[in-house]
This record gives C-alpha cells, structure tokens and sequence, in this order.
C-alpha cells in the first residue's frame, strides 16, 4: 500500500472514529420484553435515536443466581434461552441492532457491568421497560443512583400492562380491594382510550459492537451457544433441589420445547390461531382440562414474547366482528343494547386479570416477602408443615385423582390448566391446611409460566387470604369437580395409566375409591394411594380454622 493510500485509510478511519466518538449512543434493555412489536420502550428509543441520528445497541443479562433465588423454573429459563437467539437475529434484520447477551450472576452484579457497559461504550442514555418486583425495583433505583453520578439518563416505560399501575383507581384514588368494580373501571377506560400499538423504526448506518469485558455473546449463533450453557449448568445445579426429586428435567425440557415454540412469530401465530379457532367457545371449554382450547399464550406474555396490548385489540376485534355477524342476523337487533358475546368477553377479563395482580403488587410490595394480602386472616389459622403431605401433594400421590393428575401434568410438562391450578391450590390450602407459601413456591419452580403477581394472586385467592379471596367456606370438591369438568375422566387416565380400567363414576366418587381401593379380592391389584383425606371431614377443619377468633 503506498504512503498517500496508507494516510487516506488512517484519516478515514480517523474521521469515523470521531464521528462514532460524537454521534450520540442509546442502549436498549431487554428484560421481560423479549420482542420487536409493540414494544414500548424499544419503540421510544429508536424514535429517538431516529431524531438524534443516535447509534443503538440492546443487551439482555442472564442473572442464574437471581432466577433460582426467584425460584424460576427450568423450562421458563430455557423458553428465554430459546427465544433470545431469535430475538437477536429479528434485531439485526429488521432493525439494524445488534443484541448483547451477558452473563451476570445477579442483579447486583448487571448494576455494575450496565455501568461499566456505559462509560466504555460513550452510551447517554438506556431505556428498559418496568418491572414490579422488589428485587427489580431495588435494582433499577440502584442504577439509577450510579448513573446520575455520571449524567447518563435511565428511562423506564411501562410495558407490562394493558393500562399500567395506578391508572385504575377508586373515586378516592385507591386501590380496588376486588376485581368486579377494578374489571368495570379497566373496561371502561379502555373503551375510551386511544390504545397503539408500538412500532420501531429501523436505525440507519448503525455500526457498533458493545464492549465488554464479561462472559457474552453478540451473533445469533454465539447467544445459542452461551444460552444453552447456562439451561444446562441450571439444570444441573437443580438435581441437588427437593423440588426437582420427582421430575425427569430433560423430559420436561423436551415437552416444553414441542409445546412451546420460541419467538415472537410463533407466539402471534398461536394468538390467531386461538381468535379464529377457540375463542368463541372459551367460556365452556375453558375449564375442560383434557381440551387445548385455551389460548396457551401465558408462557409467552410471562417473559414478554407477545404484546398483552396487541391480545386485547385482537380480541376487541374478534368481539366487534361478532357484533356485526350478530346484527346482520338478527331482525330484532337493537344497536343500542348492551350485547355481549360471553366467551370473548370471559377471555377479556383473564387478560383483566393479568393486570390487577401485577396492580396489586405495586400497591402492596410487601407481597414479595412472602406476606398475605389479609394478614388477619392469614395469621390466625394454624397452618400445617407437614413434609410427608406435601411430598406427597408435590409427587401426585394424594389419593385423589384429579389432584394427582394434574400435579402429575406439570411435573411432566411445565405447565397446568387454570381450573386444576384452583383445585390443587385448595386442595393443599384447605384439605390438608398447609402453608400455601409452599405451593406459591412449588408452582413457580415448576411452571414455564411462572409469573410471581399472578402466581401469588392465584394462591392467595385458593387459601382465602388474598384480594378478592374466594370465601374460606367456598372449599372447592376435587371429586365433584372432576365429574363437572372432565366427566369422562379422559383426563385423569392420560396421567394416571394405573386407572384406565376404572369407570369414571367410580373416579368422580370418594366413598367409592375407597371402596375399590380397600377391595381385598381384586383380581388386578391397582397401585394406587387411598385418598389422604376424608374431603368432608377436612373442610369442617378447614372452616373451623378460619372462623376462630
């Protein structure tokens, strides 16, 4: 190369080197928004970098300490680890950014690399999208501190919710104590809001690669790679774990893996498929455990593949559609008439559902430390910690077989219908009196849609000591139950082979599996547990708790 090329290349490289050094630099925050659509954060900073000619970059932290600290289940640490590399390559190919994944043991130690990321990378300002936990929010008030020190601005946007906390209050600006009046106000605002969806302009001539000094990955191969390292060191990390005795991880993995396909493309396909297919019998079908006629999207929005905004408008559309099917058919259509289709609007308020928990939960903080929302309640009854009974609650082995196949179902899976979720919920917190923090605690190791709001909103409401908690006396029957919602107990025997000859009556009965159980001249012995517990006796118990002063 001669002497004036060599001087060419060096003031060229120079001059970029300047231009980077001035032009401004943004980073986006994935956490629990592992997508491109709509969402809001990601939107908000490359509108701006747009405007100020900035340069992007995005990064994502896997915290393994932390998740197991926060109890995260295998199969959700996996579905992130599977959705990242996809994410990485819809970022490069549609936006022209390019996705940084680190490992960071704790949210302690993402403080200090996010702060080192910034003044090596000339990087001004990082948005993210909030999280309400109080882990994460002690994090990001920690970052926030070390950043003022070093005017690099730290913008959170609210992403999570349909409408965000705070936004549904009562006429004195309280939290609603329960859902009916919370689900009016929330509909209402909704109908007259204005709601968009999010969309993210592609950055232009956006050259930069982060620098970092810790354990990462920056191309869709490499987070692959990096990603299926930490799912296997978590993995083996929780073989030591009480909870992981009576699960076969790479069983569960593989199941998951079939159920749930990674991605955002994947996600707003299941999403479709569900309008077009289930909704409109969702409010029957639903609670029938052996159909898939729910929407099987909570895994998705748990971890952020899939807008809960873009399933509201979706939904909202599907409803406005049958509204015009139903006044086309009807000659006495009164336009002004409250008419409702009952099984869209009943999938609308799950989604309803989704954001008074997580309301809730930045109402009430002190939730995350284990505390019930009715602490009165919650204290006076004489909670049992019986090892044995919850060993065999956890295993499937209780003697009651709906119980026991629907734990049987997530240990296998990751995953459990809604209705079962109640019905061993109060099996545990009712029939057999124990903590229902340990079932809090159970389901979030297992389920890949392990979402601390919901998940704890759901046990406090089976245990009686939550908002909007079912009445101590409304003690749901697994027996009556089972007959309601899987009559034919298809159900059960899918998950309890050792019962495929019993006769449903028979399942749906106690008096009678404890007959045939006891039934010393079976021909074919059934190896299966007599019930645990006398289901009437165990609810007098149960109400005689609740009621002392």
């Amino acid at each position: 190369m001669s002497k004036t090329m060599a001087e060419s290349t060096k003031n060229s490289n120079s001059k970029d080197l300047k231009e980077n050094m001035s032009q401004p630099h943004y980073l986006m925050w994935f956490r629990r928004d592992l997508r491109i659509h709509d969402n809001t954060a990601l939107a908000a900073l490359c509108d701006r970098a747009d405007a100020e000619n900035a340069q992007v970059s995005a990064v994502f932290f896997c915290t393994p300490e932390q998740w197991q600290a926060h109890d995260m289940s295998l199969t959700q640490l996996d579905h992130i680890a599977r959705t990242l590399p996809v994410l990485a390559k819809n970022l490069q190919t549609q936006l022209n950014i390019k996705l940084t994944v680190q490992v960071c043991p704790n949210f302690s130690d993402c403080v200090e690399t996010l702060n080192a990321l910034c003044i090596a990378n000339n990087i001004s300002c990082i948005m993210a999208n909030h999280e309400y936990e109080g882990n994460e929010i002690a994090r990001d008030e920690q970052l926030t501190k070390q950043l003022v020190e070093t005017d690099i601005n730290f913008i959170r946007w609210h992403d999570q919710c349909i409408l965000p906390p705070q936004t549904i209050t009562t006429n004195d600006n309280s939290m609603y104590q329960v859902f009916t009046p919370f689900y009016k106000k929330w509909r209402h605002t909704l109908e007259v809001a204005d709601i968009q969806m999010h969309q993210a302009p592609a950055i232009n001539n956006n050259k930069v690669d982060l620098k970092s000094s810790k354990v990462s990955a920056d191309t869709s191969e490499a987070i692959e790679a990096l990603c299926k390292k930490t799912v296997s060191d978590y993995q083996q990390h929780l073989q030591s774990n009480e909870a992981y005795k009576y699960i076969d991880t790479d069983a569960q993995l593989s199941q998951a893996r079939i159920a749930y396909p990674a991605g955002e493309v994947a996600a707003c396909h299941r999403l479709d498929q569900f309008i077009a297919e289930d909704i409109n019998n969702y409010d029957v079908s639903r609670d029938v455990p052996n159909l898939q006629a729910t929407s099987q999207l909570s895994a998705y929005l748990t971890i952020g593949v899939i807008s809960p905004r873009l399933c509201y408008l979706q939904a909202t559309k599907a409803l406005g559609e049958w509204h015009e099917n139903d006044s086309d058919s009807s000659e006495n259509f009164d336009s002004s008439d409250s008419v409702n289709n009952t099984d869209i609007n009943r999938w609308i308020s799950e989604l309803a559902w989704r954001d008074f928990y997580r309301h809730v939960l930045d109402y009430k903080p002190e939730l995350i430390r284990h505390q019930a929302y009715k602490h009165d309640t919650d204290i006076k009854v004489n909670w049992s910690y019986n090892q044995q009974d919850f060993n065999a609650w956890c295993a499937g082995k209780t003697g009651v077989p709906l119980v026991d196949a629907a734990m049987r179902c997530l240990n296998a899976t990751g995953f459990m219908h809604n209705r079962l979720r109640m019905v061993t919920a109060m099996f545990l917190t009712k029939d057999l009196l124990i903590d229902w923090r340990w079932g809090e605690c159970y389901f979030m190791q297992q389920l890949i849609d392990g979402d601390f709001a919901s998940n704890n909103g759901g046990w406090q409401w089976s245990a009686s000591t939550g908002t909007d908690a079912a009445p101590y006396f409304r003690i749901m029957n697994p027996f009556s139950q089972a007959k309601s919602h899987d009559p034919d107990g298809i159900f059960i025997k899918n998950w309890l082979p050792e019962l495929k000859e019993v006769p449903a009556s028979i399942l749906h009965s106690e008096d009678k599996m404890r007959k045939l159980l006891s039934t010393s001249n079976q021909l074919v012995k059934i190896d299966y547990p007599q019930p645990m517990v006398d289901h009437k006796a165990a609810r007098q118990l149960a109400i005689a708790e609740f009621k002392k002063d």
